[in-house]
């Protein structure tokens, strides 16, 4: 197996990622089957669907206010894939920097992901973040 996915997951997987840094919410959506999945380290810490990517975002943003958070950035490096058929899992290793009300703390972690073939075309089922610090 080589160190990086097949090519559509690997651009999946960097458009959720590219989607959050840059809090473009139609691309971090655009990722994302129907039915998907997010399990996250903030209250109400599980989202089912449906439009759970979206009831994340909102949720994001209030948790965003509430903190005073002015900046997220995750940077990641990938770690286990595996695809069998018309599924696939892989984790990916992350160090995510937020600053809050003017102070920079980094959170490690890693990202877990599912995902399935919807018509050929490959979805993000479900995301779960896991902190390690």
């Amino acid at each position: 197996m080589s160190s990086k996915p097949p090519a559509e997951i690997s651009a999946l997987i960097e458009n959720h990622i590219n989607g959050f840094n840059s809090q473009n919410n139609e691309l971090f959506v655009s990722v994302f089957s129907d039915t998907a999945i997010i399990i996250d380290g903030i209250a109400p810490y599980r989202w089912l669907n449906p439009n759970a990517p979206a009831n994340w975002l909102a949720d994001v943003e209030k948790w965003r206010a509430d903190l005073g958070v002015t900046y997220e950035h995750l940077s990641y490096e990938m770690g286990f894939w595996n695809i069998e058929g018309a599924y696939a899992y892989a984790v990916i290793s992350g160090t995510l920097s937020v600053t809050i009300k003017g102070q920079t703390v980094a959170r490690t972690g890693t990202l877990a992901y599912t995902f399935s073939k919807h018509a050929d075309k490959w979805k993000i089922d479900s995301q779960a973040w896991g902190r390690t610090s």
